[in-house]
């Protein structure tokens, strides 16, 4: 009886420093997300002043922003286009590239208004937002895309890799952030007198 007692002990302690060891090792994890609305113009708005919108929500919750407003597609496509995705690296230097090749980047060739925003306030914790925000216009309207790939490292013995540990266990990460800029954009079109209407979302 007192041998058993000792093996399930060993395999319990076992159990524990290998549930350690999964803590720290090194992780490199990234979220992709979408959000695609309709947007229905009030008379006399205009493309401009939605972009303004795009744009000043973004300044207000990421650190970085680059947007661009684009003449519209002639004609215009029956359809409403969407975002596309692909690797940055391609296929052939993923294994170059790391961690960092597994992420995909969303990119709207034809769009209105392009917007790229990064939110990277908490890059010393290992994570980072990349928004991606599309204004289409078509035939039956306007479509906004937004995309949105959280990245977040996590592992590792280094002091600062677990001071990181034990903050996210106490206040969560960044990721949390990402439905209230989204919302935060939503909420700026619509100041324009626009209705907007989500009509495809994941997860």
């Amino acid at each position: 009886m007192k041998h058993n007692s000792k093996v399930i002990g060993a395999c319990l302690i076992g159990m524990g420093l290998l549930s350690g060891c999964a803590t720290t090792t090194p992780t490199v994890q990234s979220k992709s997300q979408y959000v695609i609305y309709q947007i229905d113009m009030a008379e006399g708005v205009s493309s401009s002043q939605v972009a303004q919108a795009v744009k000043t929500s973004l300044q207000r919750n990421v650190n970085r922003v680059q947007i661009s407003e684009n003449v519209p597609p002639h004609p215009l496509p029956e359809t409403a286009p969407r975002f596309q995705v692909s690797n940055p690296f391609g296929a052939g230097l993923t294994a170059l590239a790391g961690p960092s090749a597994m992420t995909q980047v969303a990119t709207c060739d034809g769009a209105l208004v392009y917007a790229r925003a990064v939110m990277d306030s908490m890059s010393g914790y290992g994570e980072s937002s990349t928004f991606t925000v599309c204004l289409w216009q078509y035939q039956g309207g306007y479509r906004l895309d937004t995309h949105v790939v959280f990245i977040e490292k996590s592992g590792g013995f280094s002091p600062e890799a677990l001071g990181a540990a034990m903050a996210k266990k106490v206040v969560g990460n960044s990721g949390q952030l990402i439905p209230r800029t989204i919302n935060s954009i939503v909420s700026e079109v619509e100041k324009t007198g626009a209705k907007v209407t989500q009509v495809e979302a994941w997860p």
